[in-house]
């Protein structure tokens, strides 16, 4: 039976510069690769992803409400993982800090990468498809899409 996964990905931005955490070697999904700030969605959650990114912002980076400027529900991501049964359904927000710090976490190391530079590392396909789409195109308006492992890509819709 098809199982569904709910997680929220934020990635916060100050200047021009894009906040980033290299997942621990540890980590059991994507270990080593680059991601926004983020994670599983609980069961009280499902129905508010706004809720579980401020969540999961506080947890991984100390940042709080207060800290940020501005926070956009961007993308709606469904990738249906071809090794398990599994649906991913990823809530991806962009959003403004008022400062540069952060809070060390145990996931990961968070890092500022200039704008410039995001790309040049490496990420889960879907999310570096994600981050070229955001670089492209900027703040457009909220797209839903469906990730195509056959075709390496993701269809975007505006929603």
């Amino acid at each position: 039976m098809l199982e569904f996964r709910n997680i929220v990905t934020t990635f916060l931005t100050w200047n021009d510069k894009i906040l980033l955490m290299k997942r621990g070697s540890n980590r059991k999904i994507a270990p080593n690769l680059w991601f926004g700030v983020g994670g599983h969605m609980e069961p009280e959650e499902i129905n508010n992803p706004y809720r579980s990114m401020y969540r999961e912002i506080l947890e991984e980076t100390g940042i709080d409400k207060k800290g940020i400027l501005e926070l956009n529900l961007r993308y709606i991501l469904y990738s249906r993982d071809p090794e398990i049964d599994e649906m991913v359904v990823n809530h991806i927000f962009f959003g403004k800090v008022k400062s540069p710090y952060f809070r060390p976490n145990d996931e990961g190391s968070l890092h500022w990468i200039e704008k410039d530079q995001v790309l040049k590392r490496p990420y889960h396909p879907a999310m570096k498809w994600v981050l070229e789409r955001y670089i492209n195109y900027g703040e457009e308006e909220m797209l839903f899409g469906v990730v195509d492992w056959n075709k390496l890509s993701i269809h975007w819709h505006p929603l």
